[in-house]
Formats: C-alpha cells, sequence, structure tokens
C-alpha cells in the first residue's frame, strides 16, 4: 500500500533536504547493453522532453536533478528540479492519463504538475495520483520520451534508483570469494603488497595482515553494468592477468594503464555473480576450489555454475 502523499508531506517537510542524485532505470535491457540509463533533459528549456539517455555519454548537466530520496519512509512531495537551474519535471498539461509525456518546465513553486514523492519501492509518484514516472515499453535506447503510467509495484518499467553524479565506480569495496558457507571464514581478494608486480590471494577478511603484513582488501571497482579497471592503492595500482590470459596464470597488480585490456574487468550478475575480463570469457577463479588464506588467485574459462568463480561485492 502507498502511503498517504499529505502524511508524507505533513512528516517530512520539516527534515527533507534537496541533493544533487543522477536518477538510474532499473529496466532490465540495460544491464544487457552494459549502459546505464539516466533521466536526462534534452535541453534546458520549457517544453524540452524528458528522455532515458546513457549517463555516461553526455554532460551531466543534463541528468542532475536535486531532490530528497525516501529513507526508512517516503520524501516529498516535492519538486524534481535540473541541478544549478530554474526548470523541473513537468507533467505537459498537467494530464492524468496514462501515457501523459514528461518535460522540462520553469519551476512554479507548489505547481501540482511538479510535485513528486520519492517512494520507497525506487518509484517516483507524481503526488496526489495513483501515477509513477515510467519507461516507456522498456525502450532504452537514448532520447526515449518518459511518461506517466498507473504505478505497478513490480513494473520495473518504473523503477530509479538515485545515485552519485557520476556512478562509474564503487570505492571502499570488499571483493569477497567463494559460495557463502557459515562454517567457513569470510575471504577476501587482496593484493599482498603494494608493490609491481606483487601476487593477488585469498585472505580472511578483516584479518588479512595474519597472511600479508602489508596486504589491502580494499578495492574500487566499477559499477554494475561498466567495466573498467579494478584498483587500489589510491589508484596507483590495478587488477592484471600479467598479460596472459591462458586458463592458470595468476593474477597480479601493476601500475594502472589506461587502455591495457589485461586491466579492463566487468561484475557480471547472472547466472551468478562472477567477475570476467571484460570482451573475454575469462573469470577470477579460485586456485583448485582452495579457500584457504594465502591460495593465489587465477584466471580460468568463465563457467556460471562454478563456485570457484564466486565473488560479491560489498562495502566497508
Amino acid at each position: 500500500m502507498r502511503h498517504s502523499p499529505l502524511l508524507t508531506l505533513a512528516s517530512f517537510a520539516a527534515v527533507a533536504v534537496a541533493f544533487p542524485y543522477q536518477l538510474q532505470s532499473g529496466a532490465p535491457g540495460l544491464d544487457a547493453a552494459a549502459k546505464q540509463g539516466c533521466i536526462s533533459a534534452s535541453e534546458n528549456g520549457d517544453g524540452a522532453p524528458v528522455v532515458i539517455h546513457d549517463c555516461n555519454t553526455e554532460d551531466v548537466s543534463k541528468h542532475t536533478w536535486a531532490l530528497s530520496l525516501f529513507t526508512r519512509q517516503n520524501a516529498g512531495p516535492q519538486p524534481i528540479k535540473l541541478f544549478n537551474t530554474d526548470k523541473c519535471l513537468d507533467v505537459k498539461d498537467g494530464s492524468d492519463a496514462d501515457g501523459t509525456k514528461l518535460q522540462l518546465w520553469t519551476c512554479v513553486n507548489g505547481s501540482a504538475n511538479q510535485q513528486w514523492i520519492s517512494v520507497n519501492d525506487f518509484t517516483f509518484q507524481w503526488a496526489n495520483t495513483d501515477k509513477c514516472i515510467d519507461l516507456p515499453d522498456g525502450d532504452i535506447t537514448d532520447g526515449t520520451q518518459l511518461q506517466i503510467w498507473t504505478c505497478a509495484f513490480n513494473n520495473a518499467n518504473q523503477k530509479f534508483s538515485g545515485n552519485k553524479v557520476p556512478n562509474t565506480e564503487s570505492y571502499g569495496s570488499n571483493l569477497v570469494g567463494g559460495y557463502p558457507d557459515a562454517g567457513l571464514p569470510i575471504m577476501c581478494l587482496v593484493a599482498g603488497s603494494n608493490t609491481e608486480g606483487a601476487g593477488v590471494a585469498l585472505a580472511v577478511c578483516d584479518r588479512v595482515t595474519e597472511t600479508f603484513p602489508a596486504g589491502n582488501q580494499t578495492w574500487v571497482v566499477p559499477t554494475i553494468p561498466l567495466s573498467g579497471p579494478i584498483k587500489t592503492y589510491g589508484g596507483s595500482k590495478c587488477l592484471d592477468v600479467n598479460g596472459d590470459s591462458s586458463n592458470g596464470n595468476l593474477l597480479k597488480i601493476s601500475t594502472c594503464d589506461v587502455g591495457n585490456d589485461n586491466q579492463v574487468w566487468k561484475v557480471v550478475t547472472s547466472p551468478q555473480s562472477t567477475i570476467s575480463l571484460a570482451g573475454r570469457n575469462k573469470c577470477i577463479d579460485i586456485t583448485n576450489g582452495n579457500l584457504t588464506a594465502g591460495n593465489p588467485l587465477q584466471v580460468w574459462d568463465c563457467d556460471g555454475s562454478n563456485h570457484n568463480q564466486m565473488w560479491f561485492v560489498s562495502q566497508e
């Protein structure tokens, strides 16, 4: 059941603070296309269509919005304002008919056409209606104009998450390996030291120094579904296959080299969570399935059913 917009307003009017976010679609086609789809202004002018657009192939000013996001409760009603402008997300002509398009319009204080609720199911509901922001037919083509449609909890075309701008990397990430087993310690992917060519192995998460006194388990990881380097040590070293992606080759870290295909990785979530060399059927693999501290890590042909290639990204 959705919370009453009026109750939400009463609860949050005194505490809501607007921050800049990019609003990314949860449409399933985006992951398959390896891109992020943002709610974007086609241009900064009254009547400009509000569209879906790849967040990483346009000026961020077109998809940076100022608003408050839900916490444990909904946030709003509120305008969704194009950051550092006087323009707001607006329902064309104020029509509540399914399929009515969204546009940009000069912000008008209290305008019913510009009032939105950030709902805790990752939808944006037009206040005092049962309509939500919707990606028509899940069409992820850049420039597809967004619309309103009757809210439906299970409709992925109505799911939008607020993220930092830009949202290309996940900082302070641990890479946890192997199939979850309550009887075993949690093992992390660790660089043994901050030296060129240092090996990469398993160690017990948060007890890394027991195995590697100069080791580090914290990485900067490309945000799903993007590809990029996996960096550690302040971005100076990157996960590398040492110029050889053949089965059994051991991982190392080396100085980050933009454009080096041996340092470009992608976190894949289906059929299981793995980390693969972008564009190649090679995955990070726990050598011989040995979940003990110090076991060096290798690359191997990706196999969606191989638990030795199961990795989870977690935040510190």
